[in-house]
């Protein structure tokens, strides 16, 4: 008896073990195969979901011990062991359909041949685990129809996805235009200071900020981030807008880098961008890389 509590209890170590070094390399593959800056934040990660995976692996031991005793006859059927095993495997069973579900719901909404019917059933689906990813695929998808972006427009507790709808190519210039009267709040028009549908009165409206339109001059900062910088990169942005965005008074870095790297930017407009950092010897640096580029 003791030689078989031994051996089980290797088991269950071994299974604890696979399932902790599953999650190991399925994270760090995903670390390592994704494009986001914020990634490598994922291995920080590790020693929680191998916890878990611990876990998982234990109790799928768990259940092929109750299995073999169940069919070796040491364990009955009504027994307290066969329920437990009965009730990891429902929850289990529970979650990869929950799993199947999102899974086949992201395909639609990801895929761009995806019909507008079909989307629109999509957005519609109760959809258990995960199911903002579909709404940020949706929201990301320019064959997304124009009422379902325009409700997600409307979202007034979701900057980020209000932004994904803004920097979707297929949004209707009427849905931009709302988007543009709201709150500019950073997270909020960024993706919309992306899009290359852009007219002159939204650019507009983006650019005529002040100090005084944010609640702290952090806020003002990271709008010109991620709003301004967006806006000057932007192709699409209008010669005049452009003008404004590169005569602004001390502009924040990645502005004055955006108006540098702008080839409609002149020479004049590179040159003040460059001094506008006049502690930043790497902007300044830049701005005498891109006059030299130019022959200025």
């Amino acid at each position: 008896m003791a030689a078989i509590l031994r051996s089980r209890k290797l088991i269950y170590a071994l299974g604890a073990f696979a399932g902790f070094l599953l999650a190991t390399v399925f994270i760090v593959y995903a670390v390592f195969t994704s494009t986001s800056s914020t990634a490598p934040i994922g291995l920080i990660l590790i020693p929680f979901y191998g916890a878990i995976a611990s876990l998982v692996g234990c109790a799928v031991v768990y259940v092929g011990l109750v299995v073999v005793d169940v069919i070796a006859g040491q364990l009955a059927w009504g027994s307290a062991r066969v329920y437990a095993a009965s009730a990891f495997v429902a929850i289990a069973v529970l979650f990869g359909g929950a799993v199947l579900l999102h899974r086949t719901a992201l395909a639609v909404a990801e895929n761009p041949q995806s019909s507008p019917d079909e989307l629109m059933a999509v957005s519609q689906r109760w959809i258990p685990l995960w199911g903002e990813e579909v709404f940020v695929a949706l929201a990301k998808n320019p064959a997304t129809p124009a009422a379902l972006l325009t409700a997600m427009a409307d979202q007034k507790d979701s900057h980020g996805l209000v932004s994904l709808v803004g920097a979707n190519p297929g949004t209707p210039v009427p849905v931009l235009e709302k988007i543009a009267a709201g709150p500019r709040h950073y997270e909020r028009v960024a993706g919309l200071a992306e899009n290359l549908n852009i007219t002159l009165a939204i650019a507009e409206r983006l650019a005529n900020v002040g100090p005084k339109d944010f609640r702290d001059d952090l806020e003002y900062k990271l709008y010109q981030t991620f709003v301004l910088a967006a806006l000057a990169r932007n192709p699409s942005t209008p010669q005049p807008v452009f003008d404004q965005l590169a005569a602004r008074n001390k502009p924040e870095y990645f502005l004055a880098v955006a108006v540098i790297y702008a080839e409609r930017a002149s020479c004049d407009q590179i040159t003040r961008a460059g001094e506008s950092g006049s502690e930043n010897a790497v902007l300044r640096s830049t701005a005498q890389s891109q006059l030299k580029r130019r022959g200025c």
